[in-house]
């Protein structure tokens, strides 16, 4: 942040609501390194778009929401006005074919000086229009939606198909048959909207821009408990031998207490043995 804070056209300051940790071990307890990822695309084509991934291994079926923080800014000398350019993030097993989408138009911020220690500023540069704040049950609506559109008399939909679900003004994808059990890549992305989506307004024309990212987390852990039990049954028929039958059963949510959040169990087991 510090070299960065004299940045033009738009300086770095955090995100509202966010402070930067402190190092305990530090006598002075200095402050650790605040940044965020930088997407920066010139001469971006009419329909393109530029992203960054990572591989990973993740099941957020015990989340409620996954957010982000997200900036963007016209580059120096060159024109660019609000929603021409789209951020987006992609989640699933792959990124090409079986993945959830979640794309929302861009606002820019005003080329100036802003004040880290202002909120106001701050807010301004990380506007709340471009923040992620993604359902998750949305991307399991959107794959429900897309799987009846597919048994309609008629229909040419395949499971192949980027099928494209409208909430709220953002678009939502799905292609394939991802499961937020198995999430194995995340990507995070800008594009240039091609201009069949908005003939009225959309030039047409390439872009340039730049788009900074900032603490994607997963937040509203489903804290619903759960329970498991145990059950041992013995008998003895006289002469005739021993019966012993050992049963065990745990439901969603159940974990001892040394386990760790995402250590819980997911589904409902029951064991039985004669």
């Amino acid at each position: 942040i510090e070299e960065n804070s004299g940045k033009e056209p738009v300086n770095y300051v955090l995100p509202p609501g966010f402070t930067r940790i402190t190092d305990p071990s530090n006598p002075q307890l200095r402050q650790l390194n605040e940044q965020s990822m930088v997407l920066r695309v010139q001469n971006l084509e009419d329909g393109d778009a530029r992203a960054a991934f990572r591989n990973l291994n993740l099941d957020i079926r015990q989340y409620r929401q996954l957010r982000m923080e997200v900036h963007a800014e016209a580059l120096i000398g060159q024109p660019l006005a609000d929603d021409e350019l789209t951020a987006f993030i992609r989640i699933g097993s792959d990124y090409k074919s079986n993945f959830y989408e979640y794309e929302i138009p861009l606002k820019l911020t005003p080329p100036g000086r802003y004040d880290n220690k202002s909120d106001e500023s701050r807010a301004i540069v990380w506007p709340e229009a471009n923040s992620f704040n993604i359902d998750l049950s949305l991307f399991q609506e959107a794959k429900q939606e897309r799987n009846r559109r597919m048994l309609d008399p008629g229909s040419s939909l395949a499971i192949s198909d980027v099928f494209v679900y409208v909430n709220e003004g953002h678009r939502i994808s799905v292609s394939g048959n991802p499961n937020l059990s198995n999430v194995k890549v995340i990507l995070v992305g800008v594009r240039n909207p091609i201009k069949t989506r908005n003939p009225a307004r959309d030039d047409g024309n390439p872009k340039w821009g730049e788009v900074w990212v900032n603490e994607l987390r997963l937040s509203d852990f489903i804290e619903n408990g759960g329970w498991a039990a145990n059950a041992h049954l013995q008998a003895r028929l006289a002469d005739f031998g021993t019966i012993d039958m050992v049963g065990q059963t745990s439901t969603p949510g159940w974990g001892s207490i040394e386990k760790k959040v995402n250590e819980r169990s997911k589904e409902q087991i029951i064991k039985y043995d004669l």
